[in-house]
């Protein structure tokens, strides 16, 4: 029997600092923004993975605080995304910033905060998980999401 091919699983987190502003990282492969996040590793937790990729990719440490939900990638058109033959899931987490400071990586080459009306060009998916951290934070959204 073959090996399986299945969906990737990303990981995103959802911070927000004490204006109600998300952090965003400006992604170097396509050079628009998302939330901090990427595929989880093998023998890594979901929650595990996004405070990695929020710490490789912005140079914060999170804690979570909540799971947003769960999507997917048939939900959306594939327009700006580098890899284009894969599907996804994506798990997002709410969470908080207990330490670091705002650093760029190899995936990043910029790291901002942005309020729900200044939102910059995002990432294929990303407008949709954002707009739902922002319902679930003013109590408009029930949580968690799900696909």
């Amino acid at each position: 029997m073959p090996k399986p091919v299945t969906p990737l699983c990303g990981c995103d987190s959802f911070v927000t600092d004490s204006q109600c502003r998300v952090l965003l990282i400006r992604r170097t492969d396509n050079g628009l923004w998302a939330l901090p996040g990427g595929c989880q590793n093998l023998g890594e937790t979901p929650a595990a993975c996004a405070i990695r990729e929020c710490r490789e990719e912005s140079g914060y440490v999170i804690e979570i605080d909540r799971l947003l939900g769960v999507w997917s990638s048939l939900t959306y058109e594939y327009v700006h995304y580098p890899w284009k033959d894969n599907e996804s899931i994506h798990v997002v987490f709410q969470a908080h910033i207990i330490d670091g400071v705002a650093n760029t990586s190899d995936e990043s080459s910029e790291v901002a905060w942005f309020a729900e009306n200044e939102l910059p060009p995002l990432s294929d998916g990303h407008a949709i998980r954002i707009a739902f951290g922002f319902k679930a934070l003013k109590g408009e959204a029930v949580v968690p999401y799900f696909e």
